[in-house]
């Protein structure tokens, strides 16, 4: 029973520091939720991108910042008066990184790792015919420059979904060396 009871604290504490990773596609409307069933009356919810703020919540009255960030996120966030919860409109690539919400009355934390992919369109118009003909002058330069998009060029992840990955792995980690430890404590056989 008290290795069960370890077990979700050490996963509570995980969640708490590395949050929800979520992928979705660009062009989605999408749901931030704070898990909160309702918002007391001297309570203020803070929404944060990649550590401005950008939206609050104030006595059931909401407050969408559309000039953080350069009016980035303007026109594209709803909040939940009720709850909390806030969705992104129309997300973009550059909307890929860290979210966290938080608020003032029990100094409720949760932070939202966003990746922002792109799904091409296929071709309306594809041509039926592939050209029989090599062209006769390859191009003599290729374009050095890397996707902006990509924090690894040609891997097609986006920084956001890097920086997930790196936190599943760091995580796995230290769950295992934390089991490991923790088993030879119980045997009592740590030094």
């Amino acid at each position: 029973m008290k290795n069960i009871l370890l077990f979700f604290v050490f996963m509570a504490f995980m969640e708490g520091v590395f949050g929800d990773s979520m992928s979705v596609t660009e062009g989605n409307d999408v749901p931030l939720k704070t898990g909160l069933s309702e918002i007391k009356t001297d309570d203020f919810i803070d929404w944060r991108f990649q550590g401005t703020l950008i939206a609050r919540v104030i006595n059931a009255s909401r407050a969408p910042l559309d000039d953080a960030l350069d009016g980035k996120f303007k026109g594209r966030l709803t909040l939940n008066i009720q709850t909390g919860d806030l969705t992104i409109s129309n997300i973009n690539t550059s909307d890929s990184g860290e979210y966290k919400v938080s608020n003032s009355v029990d100094s409720f934390s949760k932070t939202f790792n966003v990746s922002v992919s792109v799904v091409p369109k296929p071709d309306p118009n594809p041509d039926p015919k592939p050209d029989p003909k090599p062209d006769p002058k390859p191009d003599p330069k290729p374009d050095p420059k890397p996707d902006p998009e990509s924090a690894v060029p040609g891997s097609g992840l986006s920084p956001g979904g890097i920086a997930g990955i790196v936190i599943a792995v760091i995580a796995a980690v230290g769950a295992a060396v934390g089991g490991v430890v923790y088993g030879y404590w119980k045997k009592g056989q740590m030094l």
